[in-house]
């Protein structure tokens, strides 16, 4: 698979989510503290006193510049590896660094091992969250901290393009392939695809033509019998009482079988608007809603939600605007 490209960044999946706002802020400030630390310490006692933590802080600040961009741009399921690598090795760099100045003399040393310390435990959280599986009781309890908007860890994240294909499908497609997992259909096969795959028509099928039908064994419509058949073509043979209660019920299961209409969907879930939002002109499947409205919810993976307002009206919504209740 190609690497994406044009990737948009979303900081409020950040921004909302408290144990991402809080840890953030936290690395960034402990790394500032514990650079400007080991620069004074080295100036002071010379680079002895630092030695392979120039090489951890570099380490330090790509870590925190790649777990910003991977939760800005909603893809978990390509980097968390990687994340979970250099984040193991961080940590082991950060409690080095601690060990090197908590119980030194100097102000300088102390203050490096206090920004090492915080980013030792900012990066134990990460590495938890990164290598927690979709299903863990960790992931649970970390995403329970924000309002959500992030793809789990174990499925790509779908574009805004995708979603909206999937929202105007119909009932049938949608509530089938909302069952599929991430590896048993990729996201860009067409939907139609799916419905003419694993569609139900076919040899012996309530839909088959009349053509079929006449050349069947045993067929009520074989019309080579001669007169007295209940379905012949004679019309002038004598006819049974049951003809017209067998031919009702062929009626109707022929059009049970040709019914388009798709089942109605099922809204499992509730969700509250946390801000207000207004649909883009450029995109008719989006919605617009208040502040503080429920709308009910068909689909919350990915980053815009299959939604229905109140009043009926149905589309997508953008999921950092919404938490369920």
């Amino acid at each position: 698979m190609p690497p994406r490209g044009n990737v948009s960044l979303d900081f409020t999946p950040i921004l909302t989510h408290y144990l991402f706002l809080f840890t953030s802020i936290l690395s960034i400030l402990a790394w500032f503290i514990a650079f400007v630390g080991q620069i004074v310490s080295t100036a002071r006692l010379g680079h002895g006193a630092v030695g392979t933590l120039w090489f951890a802080i570099f380490l330090q600040l790509f870590l925190i510049l790649g777990v910003l961009y991977t939760l800005a741009s909603d893809s978990i399921a390509m980097h968390r590896f990687q994340i979970a690598v250099f984040g193991s090795i961080a940590i082991v760099f950060s409690v080095h660094g601690v060990d090197r100045g908590i119980f030194a003399d100097a102000a300088p040393l102390n203050a490096m091992a206090a920004g090492w310390l915080v980013l030792a435990l900012v990066n134990i959280l990460w590495v938890l969250y990164f290598t927690s599986e979709e299903d863990s009781l960790a992931l649970h309890l970390f995403n329970s901290l924000g309002t959500g908007g992030l793809t789990p860890p174990g499925r790509r994240r779908r574009t805004r393009t995708q979603s909206h294909n999937m929202a105007t499908t119909n009932g049938y497609v949608s509530n089938y392939t909302s069952g599929i997992g991430p590896h048993d259909m990729p996201y860009d096969t067409k939907i139609g695809d799916v419905r003419s795959q694993h569609s139900f028509v076919g040899a012996g099928s309530l839909n088959e033509t009349a053509a079929n039908r006449s050349t069947a064994a045993g067929s009520i419509h074989d019309t080579s019998r001669g007169p007295g058949s209940i379905g012949g073509g004679d019309t002038n043979g004598p006819h049974s009482p049951l003809m017209s209660g067998a031919g009702a019920r062929n009626s109707s299961i022929a059009g049970s079988g040709s019914d388009n209409n798709p089942p109605p969907e099922v809204y499992l879930y509730k969700a509250k608007a946390l801000y207000a939002y207004t649909a883009s002109p450029d995109d008719p499947s989006e919605i617009s809603f208040a502040k503080g409205e429920i709308l009910d919810i068909l689909d919350k993976q990915g980053k815009w939600w299959q939604a229905r307002k109140s009043d009926g009206k149905a589309g997508i919504a953008p999921s950092n605007y919404l938490q369920i209740i």
